[in-house]
């Protein structure tokens, strides 16, 4: 009886020693392939660096990520009409930036005491009715010299869908919380964001013939509209960007929404809303854009920003030592130093 338990135990000793090579096995295997969709991501077929002049145009999205070439020093304008989301008011956008006409305080509209642009995001409305135009056309004669000489636009799309003044063609960018009677509502299709964009580029490209254009589609889903219509608003977004890198060869499409969607698959990824990347995300689709888009000099310039930013932020036990005031003169002349190799970065 015994003897028949000693064999018993042995096999079942040599079962698990085979079985746990074989999870070894499986394990290395499934750690090779990262158990997760990975977006491949080749070279653009040009580099950005800080002698780059960039312009963002978009959604809250294009907003975040030219936050980011802000922070490293890139010479940056983020959203000259502020947040814009469909490539209507985007292209409307372009043409105003390139002709430069100003606003007339008459085509402001006053809602709830505030004096608001149809072009623009609410954080340009003000009280005063002039000073709300003053300041709109202030920020517009900056930026359209800006586009005028820019190296690379970025423009972000996030819904195909848009709001119409009352019995017109006009796209508003935003309603402001006006009535809603005072609007049509449609989902543009994929051929007329084709032609309206072309004619904006194409506008472009005669004052600026070397500007280059990346595209991108904003990961945000806009379910307010219906989840369905989401999906077909992001697929006409889609398909008007592939005509449109397969019609000129200065457009470029970079996939922030598919590195969202599927390469981080997770809602801990997402804002307490469900629908915004969270910080983690927005930082993750950052550091696949400087592989993309960087050089081995650029990505070190980052690299010396970061480590001169973190000794300048850094919360020392005694701010009064002599050895911290040495530590930050140092990284002071770092910064100053970077500044003067550069050129273009600012304090």
């Amino acid at each position: 009886m015994w003897k028949h338990k000693k064999i018993f135990i042995t096999v079942v000793i040599w079962f698990n020693i085979d079985f746990t090579c074989e999870k070894s096995a499986i394990f290395g295997l499934v750690m090779s392939h990262a158990f997760r969709t990975v977006i491949p991501l080749p070279r653009a077929p040009f580099t950005i660096s800080h002698r780059d002049r960039l312009v963002t145009i978009g959604s809250c999205f294009s907003e975040h990520i030219g936050r980011y070439f802000a922070q490293y020093k890139f010479d940056t304008d983020i959203n000259p009409f502020g947040q814009q989301y469909n490539p209507g008011s985007i292209a409307n956008a372009i043409n105003r930036l390139l002709s430069a006409k100003p606003y007339d305080a008459d085509e402001l509209v006053l809602q709830d005491e505030r004096y608001h642009s149809y072009d623009h995001h609410g954080s340009f409305s003000l009280s005063g009715k002039e000073e709300t135009a003053a300041g709109i056309n202030e920020r517009l004669h900056a930026s359209s010299a800006k586009i005028k000489q820019a190296s690379v636009l970025f423009l972000t799309f996030g819904t195909a869908h848009v709001f119409k003044l009352k019995g017109t063609d006009r796209i508003v960018s935003n309603c402001h919380k006006i009535p809603a009677k005072e609007f049509d509502f449609e989902m543009l299709s994929t051929d007329e964001i084709v032609r309206l964009l072309s004619q904006s580029l194409a506008l472009l490209w005669q004052v600026n013939p070397t500007v280059k254009v990346v595209l991108t589609v904003s990961p945000v889903r806009y379910f307010a509209f219906g989840h369905f219509e989401n999906s077909v608003s992001k697929g006409r977004l889609h398909d008007a960007i592939y005509q449109l890198c397969q019609k000129y060869a200065q457009c470029v499409y970079f996939p922030a929404y598919e590195i969202v969607m599927d390469e981080l698959r997770d809602y801990r990824f997402f804002a307490d809303d469900m629908l915004h990347p969270n910080q983690l995300a927005i930082s993750y689709v950052w550091e696949q854009l400087c592989k993309v888009f960087f050089g081995k000099d650029t990505n070190a310039i980052l690299q010396e920003i970061d480590e001169i930013n973190a000794a300048l932020n850094h919360r020392p036990r005694n701010p009064d030592s002599q050895a911290h005031r040495q530590l930050i003169e140092k990284y002071r002349q770092k910064n100053d130093n970077l500044q003067e190799r550069l050129g273009l970065l600012h304090s």
